[in-house]
């Protein structure tokens, strides 16, 4: 598992975790055996609306925190950065440099469901602010990542968009994919397969399996599940991205760490009796 991720991307809208909720996830992360935590909660006004601004020191010192209680439990803090319709990739770098400052090395780009065409025009600007920012981080870290969710994130739809993207994307950035649909009911060999011809790379799972952001106020009571084992040697990694409701999450998250672990001799009943076990 050391060379794919597997765990979290807290990338919802609506209620985000609290500080104390992301310090739990990632030591609850580390007992699971998962490696990455994803920070990029739509309701980051920093993160996405005013993305360009700078975040308060008390926000930064929360950040700092985080990212040395990942390095403790051996978890890779990664920041997400949503920078709308029209990136900018000198801002990019501006913002995602403070982040260094506090010794985060793992990022993302999220270039998710905003209102842009599908074109060779709308990738070329969000590459070139991802190409950008990759530069900077191998020239400025000793080690690092980026990653990259596209605005066409799911399905299997060939266009100049996605095929620009595929085409000139730095073959060492991850590319976020949810199967597909948005919610997959399920993801198979097959599917993964046909992406990664697509793409040119092997994906990075998105999962919104047990995202409820969009049917607010249901409690998912349910294991991991219609995920075919062969895509965890299949794909860069998979994180799962949760339900707004933290506590009700661990059990859901724990039956996804099952599987990650052993695929092959994962059972949706025991797992989910050993997740809800305690709960």
């Amino acid at each position: 598992m050391s060379n794919k991720r597997f765990g979290v991307v807290e990338g919802f809208y609506r209620r985000q975790y609290t500080f104390s909720q992301r310090l739990d996830l990632i030591e609850y992360l580390r007992t699971l055996g998962l490696n990455t935590y994803v920070y990029g909660p739509k309701a980051d006004v920093y993160h996405r609306r005013r993305w360009q601004v700078r975040y308060p020191k008390s926000k930064m010192k929360e950040f700092a925190k985080l990212n040395q209680h990942s390095i403790d439990a051996r978890i890779n803090f990664v920041y997400a950065l949503s920078p709308g319709s029209h990136p900018n990739a000198d801002a990019v770098v501006e913002k995602i440099d403070t982040m260094i400052d506090v010794g985060i090395c793992h990022f993302s780009l999220f270039f998710d469901d905003i209102s842009v065409p599908l074109n060779a025009e709308t990738a070329r600007s969000q590459v070139d602010s991802a190409d950008t920012l990759f530069g900077h981080l191998r020239q400025t870290l000793t080690a690092g990542s980026l990653s990259f969710c596209p605005t066409q994130y799911r399905g299997f739809k060939r266009t100049e968009y996605l095929e620009y993207v595929a085409s000139n994307l730095h073959r060492d950035i991850d590319i976020f994919w949810t199967g597909k649909n948005v919610v997959s009911w399920a993801i198979t060999e097959r599917d993964v397969a046909r992406i990664r011809k697509i793409i040119r790379r092997q994906v990075l799972i998105w999962d919104n399996i047990f995202a409820n952001d969009y049917i607010p106020g249901k409690i998912l009571r349910f294991p991991y599940r219609r995920r075919s084992p062969g895509i965890v040697n299949a794909v860069r990694g998979i994180l799962i991205n949760p339900m707004n409701n933290y506590p009700e999450s661990k059990p859901l998250i724990k039956t996804a760490a099952m599987f990650f672990l052993d695929p092959y001799g994962y059972n949706t009943r025991t797992a989910w009796k050993k997740a809800v076990a305690g709960y």
